[in-house]
């Protein structure tokens, strides 16, 4: 990850401790230089900053006490700031780190609302290697839209615990020696002494058991933490598919394991993604929230929001990190006209700058993923109108938005395949009065923790992603989701895609009823009738020697015709 551009205002506290001796008086020692970096800095005479966030590489707890202190890289502030290391190493603790970055957000309201944090390790490694791996991802993902909490998310590669392999789940706990326990992911605890900042989580954690190094039993190590000044939720609120994938060669010597548990679309930060899911699950042992209640906390949050407040937004980034090697493909199909947008003026976005590209294409055309993932927060937003976003295996996310309409893949929590078409391109939503187009934008995993303003350029990614020239089987759009206002394009543009697209509609063969009986009937009996009146006509013709006879002729062979259509129609009926 390329290293952020910081705000000149920045008043972020970078703390990087090489502790080279702990015992039980060194870290009481320590313990005085974590509470002073943990508290607020000063912006100003007098001032107090709030610090919001943290997150290190390391940290260790002294058994009987509540206050982490910081051993290896870290960052912490109330403003955005980020930077980077070559490599780490602490002699204490037997530390060692090799390309380490860090980034917090801070504050990103004036009510303190924690932002987010993210760390990237290339590898690592504790107590000489008794514990290591090839990579380490650690991010705080916050939950801004109305401050009720952030929870964790991480990914390990190659985790090696005394020289074999393993992988872990959440809670998951695995012996270290006779001397430790290493536990995943443990469930978070508040630590008042460490104000502000009291509640930690980490990605791993190591118990000692018994004297080890130089630290007494009953010391922690915190591997991969993070740590901000309000309680964690539970669970996300809106929770996505957990990936694992593990590789072993033939020698056993390798197991790589990505877990990845994304964390709610930046959607939470941004009109232009709209609100996140509302369901909630309440943790083992707390009572459950009123719904009442929960619904009085929502209209509060929307007061705020709707308070007239300076820009919060953040600038636009000058970076562009990796978001993995595996193939991408342009987002939409055939030719497009597009170019470098990013960074922009938007009146109607957060913070006033254009967080993507437009792709312009005629309305219907092909929408596809760009890469394999799951498809979520698929529905209608006033910005970005029909609108849904992709994460991929990574933990990075990709943006759409002015869709006319969507295929069926397109739902909640669905896995796509890399060049399945999502939907097709329109001008829904505030690009309504514009030429039909596709809003994009790329979310690396890395810049989560700046929440919507996280998106980068994403014009290098796409002039280098494979390009389809046509697909041989569009799928037909399917119905709308719910929720969308009457105008902004989003029924007008609908309809306009079922003209060029129309929906599959099953019809069921219905058989051509039988001929009905009593015509057939009918018509044998007019048939009969009219031969009886031709015979009687005749004998009167015959009798007949005179003009008299030939009208008497004539009039009786038009009563009897009427008379047996009279007879006719009545007898049908009558069947």
């Amino acid at each position: 990850m390329g290293s952020i551009r910081k705000d000149p205002q920045t008043r972020a506290i970078a703390i990087l401790l090489r502790v080279r001796s702990l015992g039980v008086g060194g870290l009481a020692a320590c313990a005085v230089v974590a509470v002073a970096g943990f508290s607020p800095g000063t912006a100003g005479a007098g001032a107090a900053a709030p610090v919001c966030v943290g997150t290190g590489l390391l940290a260790t707890q002294a058994p009987g006490t509540n206050i982490p202190v910081a051993s290896g890289p870290a960052l912490l502030g109330p403003d955005r700031a980020g930077t980077s290391l070559e490599s780490s190493d602490d002699a204490a603790t037997g530390l060692s780190a090799g390309a380490v970055s860090l980034g917090v957000a801070g504050c990103v309201d004036p009510q303190g609302t924690p932002g987010g944090t993210t760390l990237r390790v290339a590898a690592w490694s504790l107590f000489g290697g008794a514990v290591r791996g090839a990579s380490l991802r650690v991010d705080l993902v916050p939950r801004p839209a109305d401050g009720a909490g952030w929870w964790l998310r991480t990914g390990e590669e190659s985790l090696v615990v005394e020289g074999r392999p393993v992988t872990v789940a959440p809670g998951d706990q695995v012996g270290v020696g006779n001397w430790g326990t290493l536990v995943a992911k443990p469930e978070p605890a508040p630590l008042p002494g460490s104000a502000p900042l009291r509640w930690w989580r980490a990605a791993l954690e190591l118990d000692l058991t018994r004297a080890h190094g130089g630290f007494p039993a009953g010391t922690s190590f915190l591997i991969g933490w993070v740590a901000a000044d309000r309680e964690p939720l539970a669970t996300p609120a809106l929770e996505l598919p957990t990936t694992t994938t593990t590789s072993t060669t033939s020698t056993s010597t390798t197991t790589t394991t990505t877990t990845t548990t994304a964390g709610p679309p930046p959607a939470a930060t941004s009109p232009q993604a709209g609100p996140a899911s509302t369901k909630t699950k309440v943790a083992p042992g707390k009572p459950a929230k009123h719904p009442t209640a929960r619904h009085k906390a929502a209209k509060r949050a929307a007061k705020r929001a709707a308070k007239p407040t300076a820009p919060l937004g953040g600038k636009p980034l000058g970076v562009t990190p990796s978001i993995g090697s595996i193939p991408h493909t342009f987002p939409v199909v055939g030719d497009a006209a597009w170019g470098d947008t990013y960074g922009a003026h938007r009146s109607d976005v957060r913070g006033g700058w254009h967080h993507g590209d437009d792709l312009f294409a005629p309305l219907g055309t092909p929408v596809v993923a760009v890469t394999d993932g799951t498809v979520f927060a698929v529905g209608w937003n006033s910005v970005g109108g029909w609108r849904l976003w992709l994460v991929d295996a990574e933990g990075n996310q990709y943006y759409y938005a002015h869709l006319s309409g969507y295929s069926a893949i397109a739902r909640n929590n669905h896995h796509v395949r890399r060049g399945q078409v999502l939907g097709f391109v329109g001008n829904t939503g505030d690009a309504v009065t514009t030429w039909p187009h596709v809003h994009f934008e790329v979310h690396p995993s890395g810049l989560l923790y700046l929440g919507y303003d996280g998106a980068v350029d994403p014009t290098r990614y796409l002039a280098g992603w494979t390009r389809l020239a046509r697909l041989a089987d569009v799928p037909p759009p399917v119905a709308l989701p719910p929720g969308a206002p009457r105008g902004q394009g989003a029924f007008a543009d609908f309809r306009a895609l079922l003209a060029i697209r129309p929906m599959q509609v099953s019809r069921k063969l219905t058989p051509a009823p039988a001929p009905a009986r009593p015509l057939r009937r009918a018509s044998r009996r007019l048939t009969a009738g009219a031969t009886a009146v031709s015979v009687r006509v005749g004998r009167i013709g015959r009798r007949s020697q005179d003009g008299y006879g030939a009208i008497l002729a004539g009039v009786v062979l038009l009563g009897g015709a009427l008379l047996a259509l009279g007879y006719t129609a009545r007898a049908g009926r009558a069947e």
